[in-house]
């Protein structure tokens, strides 16, 4: 009897079932499966905030009036409630300060042609001494005799530290020997938190220490009787 050829087809052999078993298994699973998504580019409010420096502190300080002191005084000047710093706004002609606490060459016929320079002069009782890279001046030659406790801001720098031989006014008047003068006793005192603003310039009494700045170019200094800081563009 001749064979006939079957029209069923025939099934697949048991272990390409167990492959394709395999496969569905897998894309399964691949479909469950989730992947951890990052948070995004950090943003710069994201970090912590940098702390703003002296110029910003000292726009944001409100200008007020010296709160002591029964004296009127010609040129605007402060003593901090320490006793430990005192600032005056003067004038400087070729070097000479207007500085009324202390002797000075500022009125002398030699030097009248030269231009009067408006500027801030701040001396201190106890100060950090200078450091190298900010002496000022070789003291005529010697390198010898530039000490720390004196601070002058002009338009265009800020010094710290000057020649002299002895203490500064201030010491003389409210250190441990010191004996107040006259012109010492009539300097108000600024109480924290409140500026002082005279020529363009801005001081106050910041983190024991006064600040004082030229708001419109950002020169300024910071002294304080364990440091100080010169800062500017």
């Amino acid at each position: 009897m001749p064979l006939t050829r079957s029209a069923a087809r025939p099934g697949l052999p048991r272990r390409s079932t167990d492959f394709v078993v395999l496969l569905i298994a897998l894309f399964a699973l691949t479909g469950c499966i989730t992947v951890p998504v990052g948070g995004g580019t950090p943003t710069a409010s994201q970090g912590p905030t940098a702390a703003p420096g002296y110029v910003d502190r000292l726009k944001a300080t409100p200008v007020g009036q010296a709160t002591e002191g029964a004296m009127t005084t010609e040129l605007p000047q402060f003593v901090t409630d320490s006793r430990n710093i005192a600032c005056v706004f003067t004038a400087s002609k070729a070097g000479n300060l207007n500085q009324p606490w202390e002797p000075n060459n500022f009125a002398d016929s030699a030097i009248a042609p030269a231009p009067s320079i408006p500027v801030v002069n701040c001396q201190m009782v106890q100060y950090p001494q200078v450091n190298d890279a900010d002496q000022a001046d070789n003291c005529a030659g010697t390198n010898v005799g530039y000490l720390g406790g004196t601070a002058v801001l002009y338009p265009d720098k800020a010094i710290y530290g000057s020649c002299r031989a002895g203490v500064t006014a201030v010491e003389a008047a409210f250190g441990p020997q010191g004996a107040v003068s006259q012109e010492m006793a009539s300097v108000p005192v600024l109480a924290p938190g409140i500026a002082m603003e005279a020529q363009g310039y801005r001081c106050a009494p910041l983190d024991d220490g006064v600040a004082c700045a030229n708001l419109a170019s950002g020169i300024g200094f910071f002294i304080a009787a364990q440091k100080y800081e010169i800062f500017g563009p």
